[in-house]
């Protein structure tokens, strides 16, 4: 009995110590496997890595954070990013409100209505599908160089993100919800506010995310190629004096800009359909 006494003892100290253990090491995977640590771990691993590699390499083809973030600073305080993005952002948004309206009408029309969908829907296809590069030239010689061709240029990278999500989401909207609200005899008007725009919420923000993204690539493309006052012309102008830095102090304001968009939707998303993100946990 005194041995069976002994041996319980033995076991629960082994017990007690490897609590006694586990619980740091638990504490410290559970920090670890932290979003917020992970991302702040591999962009310091980023730049250093960069950081080393800019420094072991020629300045004609590359530039370190340190250079990069000096030219930053550089080009924010004498306002050459304001000027620079000041027409870009004009470009964007009015283009964004286009294709917005454009795609979420054309969107509910098309997804709503097969009939529509299968006669349109090749044309729509077609000109998807058309490497937007390749329309560079045309809509220069229609439309010039300035403002009106960049803002067509962008639309035309940014409608179909936000058509083709929106007509997705009607698609299943109709296959999910409208035929028990038919079986129901539920008016149209009802159906279309109270049943396909809230289930198609969440499609058309995630539409207008993606429109925005790849907005972003257009007017950085008609900088390249149409007149270069924006952040496009400006990375294009200082890859081509083979000042890097200033280059990449460009590239990075794009994909903060891209960053901040993105998280701005994705909160408007949270807070306009709160039952989405729910569904999805």
């Amino acid at each position: 009995m005194a041995a069976v006494d002994t041996l319980t003892h033995r076991e629960q100290g082994s017990a007690i110590l490897a609590a006694g253990w586990s619980r740091p090491l638990l504490r410290f995977l559970a920090v670890f496997q932290s979003s917020w640590l992970i991302r702040i771990l591999t962009l310091a691993v980023i730049l250093t890595g960069w950081e080393v590699f800019g420094r072991r390499t020629s300045t004609v083809t590359f530039a370190s954070v340190t250079r990069t973030w000096d030219a930053l600073w550089e080009m924010t305080v004498s306002g050459d990013l304001w000027k620079a993005w000041r027409s870009d952002l004009a470009i964007m948004f009015t283009a964004l409100a286009i294709s917005a309206v454009a795609g979420i009408i054309l969107g509910f029309v098309m997804g709503r209505y097969r009939s529509i969908d299968n006669t349109v829907e090749p044309v729509f296809v077609g000109v998807f599908m058309t490497p937007k590069i390749a329309l560079l030239p045309i809509i220069a010689l229609w439309l010039g160089f300035q403002f009106n061709a960049k803002v067509l240029i962008v639309i035309l990278f940014s409608f179909f993100e936000v058509f083709f999500t929106v007509r997705d989401g009607i698609k299943v909207t109709n296959a999910e919800y409208v035929d028990v609200a038919r079986s129901y005899s539920i008016p149209e008007g009802m159906m279309l506010t109270k049943i396909i725009a809230p289930a198609t919420a969440p499609y058309i923000i995630t539409g207008l995310r993606l429109g925005l993204l790849h907005g972003m690539v257009g007017v950085v493309l008609a900088g390249f190629f149409l007149e270069a006052n924006g952040i496009g012309g400006l990375i294009a102008n200082q890859t081509n004096e083979y000042r890097m830095h200033t280059t990449f102090a460009g590239m990075l304001t794009v994909m903060a800009v891209g960053v901040s968009i993105n998280l701005g939707l994705r909160l408007l998303e949270r807070w306009v359909t709160p039952w989405s993100t729910m569904e999805a946990t």
